[in-house]
C-alpha cells in the first residue's frame, strides 16, 4: 500500500515494537501525581517514532501527543494499548486520516477497562495463585520457592504482555472491542479467580494454624472441643480468622491494624487458654 504522497509505505520493523513493549515495563519508574504514566509512556514509544518520522520537528510533534494524563495495567493486558496505538501512529505516518485527538481518544477510552481487568488477573489471580504454591514450598523448606515464584512471574507477565501488545498492534482496536462485547476476558478472569479461591481456601487450611485446647468432662464422659469441631468441619478454628480477617480489611481498617489485633486477639485467647498452636510435627 502506498501513502498519499506516493511515497514508499514507512512500516514498522519487529525490532521497533519489541523496544516499544519492552519500555512500556519501565513506564512507572517516571510515575508522578500530574500525569501518571504519560512520560514513561512517551520514553517508550521513543523506537516506533524514530521509524515513522525522520526530521527533529516531526518526532517532537508526534511525542507530544503522548505527554497527556495515562494510567493502566502495564505488564499484562494494559499493553493492548500501546500495540494499538503504534499501529495507528504507522497508519498516520502513510497518509491515513488519523489524528492526535484520535489516538488519544482510543487510549483514554481503553486505560480504565484495562486497568481494571489487568489488575485482576495479574495482583488477583496470578500473584496469589503463585505465591501460594512458592510459600507452601517455602515454609516446607524448599528453596525452590521463591525461585519458581520469580520465575513463572515473568514468564506469565512476558508471555501475557506481548501477546496482548501484538494483539493490539495486528488487529488494532476492533481486537479488544470484540473482546470486551463477547465477555472473553471476563469470561478468562472468571476461571482464574475461581482457581485463586481454591488456592487461599487450601493455605487457610494448611498454613492457619489454630486450635483450642478447651475440654469438658461430663459425668465419666471427656469431651474434647477440638475433636467436636473437626467433626463438624475440619479446620473451622483457620477459617473463622481468615473470614474474620477479611471481614475487618473489608470495613476498611488498614493490614496493620489488622496484625495489631491478631497480635492482641492471639496473645488474651492464649494466656485464657481458649486459643493455642497444635505443636510442629
Amino acid at each position: 500500500m502506498e501513502n498519499l504522497n506516493n511515497e514508499q509505505p514507512k512500516k514498522l520493523r519487529k525490532i521497533d515494537l519489541i523496544k516499544h513493549w519492552l519500555g512500556g515495563y519501565s513506564q512507572e519508574t517516571c510515575y508522578n501525581y500530574e500525569r501518571l504514566q504519560a512520560l514513561g509512556s512517551t520514553q517508550a514509544i521513543i523506537p516506533v517514532i524514530k521509524r515513522l518520522y525522520k526530521t527533529k520537528e516531526e518526532r517532537a510533534r508526534a511525542l507530544k501527543k503522548y505527554m497527556i494524563f495515562f494510567n493502566t495495567e502495564p505488564s499484562f493486558i494494559g499493553t493492548v494499548i500501546p500495540g494499538i496505538a503504534a499501529s495507528m501512529e504507522e497508519q498516520a505516518a502513510n497518509g491515513v486520516d488519523i489524528n492526535d485527538e484520535d489516538i488519544n481518544s482510543l487510549r483514554t477510552g481503553l486505560m480504565g477497562p484495562m486497568a481494571g481487568i489487568g489488575d485482576t488477573v495479574s495482583q488477583g489471580i496470578v500473584y496469589p495463585i503463585l505465591a501460594g504454591i512458592a510459600c507452601s514450598l517455602a515454609l516446607s523448606g524448599n528453596i525452590a520457592g521463591p525461585i519458581i515464584f520469580e520465575v513463572c512471574y515473568k514468564i506469565i507477565m512476558l508471555t501475557s504482555g506481548y501477546s496482548m501488545y501484538m494483539l493490539g498492534y495486528t488487529k488494532g482496536k476492533s481486537a479488544i472491542l470484540g473482546f470486551l462485547r463477547a465477555g472473553t476476558l471476563n469470561k478468562v478472569t472468571e476461571i482464574f479467580s475461581i482457581v485463586g479461591l481454591m488456592v487461599i481456601g487450601s493455605m487457610a487450611a494448611t498454613r492457619v494454624t489454630i486450635i483450642t485446647p478447651i475440654a469438658f468432662k461430663i459425668g465419666e464422659v471427656s469431651l474434647n472441643l477440638q475433636q467436636v469441631l473437626d467433626s463438624l468441619l475440619p479446620a473451622m478454628l483457620p477459617l473463622l480468622a481468615v473470614l474474620g480477617v477479611w471481614k475487618l480489611l473489608a470495613k476498611g481498617l488498614s493490614a496493620t491494624y489488622v496484625i495489631a489485633i491478631l497480635f492482641v486477639v492471639g496473645i488474651v485467647c492464649s494466656l485464657l487458654g481458649i486459643l493455642a498452636i497444635p505443636p510442629a510435627a
